[in-house]
């Protein structure tokens, strides 16, 4: 199965260039408004272009880029209320600005913060009223505007608060979907090897294996007819030797099924195998509560054995094996030594312990080998709870 790339950018995180557009075209209708005002003195007129001028220098330096409710999204909003409601006191025209003022607040808040923001803003709409009014103005008209804009501007920012949590929980959901397919996609691949190792490891022993044992059997045969010849001998100890090294190629390739059974079982099997396959010293220890791993953790645990069981046939020459299960709190560790001849740093790569790494890692554990020329190898696998 192939992984197909999904986008997990959200639907807010989409549009929010637009929030940015919005926010200049507000901004520029309110530079032409004031200009436009006839009703307010020239130093009005200055004041309120600057504080729109500083006022876009905020959004764009640090509101714009807090609009993931980042926490200097609450300097952004202290600041740009204040600011909003002198422009607006400035030149009634400017009222204008609240239209991106109100969607920021409960972008940039949380809920209750935001509610407590548009209450301060309304309340400070409906003093810029009374005062620039001189008191005339009908208190309880005023109080039905600011009432009415208040309920209209929660309304419009549970909306926003609800488009944002909606598109923060798809995202979510997209990426959830994608990791599933990631993981889904690398099960079918292990799956995948898996049963092309064993159609290799059956192939190998009905074919070349038997047909080795065959010829083996043939030239023990013609050796007791012609004792002496040499060159019988030599064919005889070469076909030996080969049905040798076929026999371990099958042991590697061919998998160690769990069939539902616990991990150190199998593991018990394939160290018992060696022992009897190279007549040597082996024995496989389980300390710790017994607990089931996640099945590429286990699988990745059963190769790791494998691979280094299949080393310790070809290279180590060892008289003795041992493979340690410890199940901990904190994790499962395991460890598979010999007293075999060892290798330096510099020949692992033939030993096909970097694809043992690879693959320890992306099961999220830990892998680590020690071995010196004449000192034998440990292997150490550990994975985290």
């Amino acid at each position: 199965m192939q992984s197909v790339p999904v986008t997990t950018v959200n639907v807010w995180d989409r549009t929010r260039s637009g929030w940015h557009v919005a926010f200049a075209v507000f901004a520029l209708v309110c530079v032409v408004l004031v200009i436009a005002e006839g009703r307010v003195t020239a130093g009005s007129r200055a004041l309120a272009l600057a504080l729109l001028a500083a006022l876009c220098a905020l959004y764009f330096t640090v509101g714009a880029r807090a609009l993931n409710r980042e926490p200097r999204g609450r300097i952004y909003v202290a600041i740009a209320i204040p600011v909003t409601i002198a422009m607006f006191a400035l030149v009634p025209a400017m009222s204008v600005m609240f239209f991106a003022l109100y969607p920021q607040i409960w972008s940039l808040l949380p809920t209750r913060q935001a509610v407590a923001g548009t209450a301060v803003t309304s309340l400070g709409i409906g003093a810029v009223i009374l005062v620039t009014g001189g008191f005339s103005e009908d208190a309880v008209g005023v109080a039905s505007i600011i009432l009415i804009g208040l309920f209209s501007a929660i309304l419009l920012g549970l909306w926003i608060t609800r488009i944002i949590e909606q598109s923060h929980e798809r995202a979510r959901l997209v990426a959830e979907l994608d990791a599933t397919r990631t993981e889904l996609a690398q099960v079918s691949h292990d799956a995948g090897v898996l049963a092309e190792r064993e159609r290799l490891a059956r192939d190998l022993h009905d074919t070349i294996a038997q047909g080795s044992a065959s010829v083996l059997l043939l030239l023990q045969a013609a050796r007791k007819s012609l004792p002496d010849n040499e060159h019988l001998v030599l064919a005889e100890e070469t076909t030996r030797e080969n049905l040798r090294e076929i026999r371990s190629l099958v042991a590697a390739l061919a998998p160690v099924e769990l069939d539902g059974a616990a991990l150190p079982a199998a593991l018990e099997r394939l160290t018992a195998r060696l022992g009897r396959e190279l007549a040597i010293d082996t024995e496989m220890t389980t300390t710790g509560e017994y607990r089931r791993l996640a099945p590429d953790r286990e699988v990745t645990l059963l190769r790791v054995t494998q691979e280094a069981l299949a080393n310790v046939r070809k290279h180590a020459q060892a008289t003795a094996v041992r493979v340690r299960l410890a199940y901990q709190d904190t994790g499962t560790t395991l460890t598979v030594t010999d007293d075999g001849r060892g290798f330096s740093p510099d020949a692992e790569r033939g030993y096909g312990l970097d694809g043992l790494r690879d693959r320890v890692r992306l099961a999220g554990g830990e892998f680590d080998v020690r071995t010196k020329p004449g000192e034998g190898v440990a292997i150490e696998v550990r994975m985290d709870a």
